[in-house]
């Protein structure tokens, strides 16, 4: 059996490209062939004949397969994460090509029990073929357990676009740093964005306890994690978060904004913590800081978490048997 993906990245450090060599990886490993297309980057890649399309992000791929002239002549599998089900297709009604598009489906895959909901509102005839497969979390390294006082040194994990709203909790962090005099701010992820990229380079020109890293390689984000004490995620909607999710194996105290996504991730204070106002950003931070015996049933209970929900053997059984239906 050959499956081709069908993803927006697969070179450039993004979500996509870390899901696609994830799965490709586990794919493999039960003797499935697996070619990708990363459709959004300009190489020329080959595209071998397969038996199964499985498609990542469906309002892109749409839009480059209308522009290249693309004829899906196989099977095909749509897997929709963040961007597309929540911001694309919630914004507008579907248009007639994406109906006929996830129409002619043979599964449409999501991440979380809130992403089929919405699949489910575009069109409820869709509930057969519409299938929750969590994301895995593949780790090729480890990371220390914190031991040094919290000073706090915090990590945001994210792209530099308008959704993940990256500088939501500056006010508050301009608080505690009057607490936390040794505090630290990284923000890590590719420029997506102009007018965003401009204005935290700003913020962070006017304070010296933050810094913008830039875009970092999966391959090498085990220093960013030994370095960070709590990770953060900021963003307005998410589809599944795989920052969060890696922090939480590596046992890193994660805090969360309440968006749908972020709510089915995390049980606060039991795998991490839930924020919806800036003072209650700040209490998570304490909390964080102040409660050791807390900190520690709770990253604890997260790697035990992430165990048993984010194995990237499940996820990658979960689409092999979609895969041998076909």
């Amino acid at each position: 059996m050959h499956i081709l993906f069908f993803a927006p990245y697969f070179n450039q450090p993004r979500g996509n490209s870390t899901t696609i060599k994830r799965l490709v990886h586990f794919l493999q490993q039960q003797s499935i062939n697996a070619s990708v297309i990363p459709y959004l980057e300009k190489d020329n890649w080959h595209q071998p004949r397969a038996d199964i399309f499985h498609i990542l992000h469906a309002t892109r791929f749409l839009l480059w397969a209308k522009n290249n002239h693309f004829i899906l002549n196989r099977p095909y599998i749509v897997t929709m994460g963040g961007t597309d089900i929540n911001i694309d297709l919630q914004q507008e009604s579907m248009d007639d090509d994406m109906f006929a598009f996830l129409n002619d489906a043979a599964y449409i895959t999501v991440f979380t029990e809130d992403a089929k909901e919405k699949v489910l509102r575009l069109s409820p005839g869709w509930i057969d073929k519409t299938f929750v497969v969590p994301q895995g979390i593949w780790q090729p390294w480890t990371v220390s357990a914190i031991e040094e006082e919290m000073a706090p040194r915090i990590l945001l994990p994210a792209g530099l676009r308008p959704v993940k709203d990256v500088l939501h909790v500056l006010p508050a962090l301009d608080e505690l740093i009057h607490k936390y005099p040794e505090m630290n701010f990284t923000i890590l992820g590719a420029n997506l964005d102009h007018n965003v990229y401009e204005q935290v380079q700003r913020k962070t020109e006017q304070r010296h306890w933050m810094d913008y890293a830039g875009v970092v390689p999966y391959e090498v984000m085990k220093f960013w994690y030994e370095q960070a004490q709590m990770v953060i995620n900021t963003s307005l909607s998410e589809g599944q978060s795989l920052a969060l999710m890696e922090a939480m194996a590596v046992g890193r105290p994660v805090i969360a904004r309440k968006n749908e996504a972020n709510v089915q991730l995390i049980d606060h204070e039991q795998t991490g913590w839930l924020y919806e106002t800036l003072d209650e950003f700040i209490e998570a931070v304490d909390s964080i800081v102040t409660n050791a015996p807390l900190r520690e049933k709770v990253v604890r209970q997260a790697k035990s978490w992430n165990a048993e929900h984010a194995s990237p053997e499940k996820e990658a059984n979960a689409y092999v048997r979609l895969y041998r239906s076909l």
